[in-house]
């Protein structure tokens, strides 16, 4: 097992050492899917080779987990990042089961204090995702989860933009390629919310979005920044971003 300071630094070295491909989880078919080439693999399908936690708060929902991922059968090497207790509630299924039996006895790498509220922001968008996703696979109306996106933008994520804009970002400075990326996807995810003309599809593109820009912001931006950062830039940060509890809007929880 290597031992990594950073999310990019591990992702970048499993790279080199062939582990090419992304992967998803695929609840419903109960498979790794890679996203390049839509190959599906079940549980007995792959290998966990390594596993890597990326601390993101003292409570373990909030922390990141990167598996490197091979399947002897498919001739595929990849690795898959995802939220701690994104799919505790699926615990049950054999494909969450395979990578959680992998967790526990890691230990956690750790993300920089003065970003941990941010990163567990990113942990609540990442389950916004997972809560459009069952939406639809419930059948649930696009009115009714229209309502929580339009209350989870207003009061997380619109904020969350904000405070990264004006007092993240500068840290790096507005003219680095990778802050123009963050900036033109807030841009793209904040239309895909306020389009009242074609709900249904923007709906399902802030699914796909959404997921793509937390994790871009967890794996490679979070971590130049934390290492540009200097003590000035994260006593004000910590200032500014207390650390406040994520209150849910449960007055329709369509997801369960």
């Amino acid at each position: 097992m290597h031992n990594y300071e950073t999310v990019s630094e591990a992702i970048n070295d499993l790279i080199k050492r062939g582990y090419k491909h992304d992967f998803n989880i695929h609840l419903e078919e109960e498979c790794l899917v890679c996203n390049k080439t839509m190959t599906q693999l079940s549980p007995d399908d792959f290998e966990i080779d390594e596993t890597y936690r990326f601390e993101g708060n003292t409570d373990p929902g909030d922390e990141m987990i990167l598996f490197a991922i091979s399947s002897k059968k498919h001739r595929i090497k990849g690795t898959l990042l995802n939220a701690y207790g994104l799919y505790s509630d699926s615990a049950a299924t054999k494909i969450v089961e395979k990578l959680e039996n992998h967790i526990t006895t890691i230990k956690p790498l750790k993300r920089a204090e003065y970003l941990k509220a941010l990163s567990r922001e990113h942990h609540h968008g990442l389950l916004l995702c997972w809560k459009i996703k069952t939406g639809f696979s419930k059948g649930v109306s696009v009115e009714r989860m229209k309502l929580y996106l339009d209350w989870f933008f207003k009061n997380h994520l619109q904020p969350h933009f904000e405070m990264e804009e004006k007092y993240i970002f500068p840290i790096l400075g507005n003219e680095n390629v990778l802050i123009k990326q963050a900036v033109e996807e807030h841009k793209i995810i904040t239309a895909l919310f306020c389009n009242t003309s074609q709900v249904e599809i923007s709906i399902k593109q802030i699914q796909v979005d959404l997921e793509k820009h937390i994790r871009f912001e967890e794996r490679v931006l979070f971590d130049k920044i934390q290492n540009a950062a200097s003590p000035e830039n994260m006593d004000v940060i910590k200032k500014l971003h207390s650390s406040e509890k994520f209150i849910d809007n449960t007055s329709d929880v369509f997801w369960e």
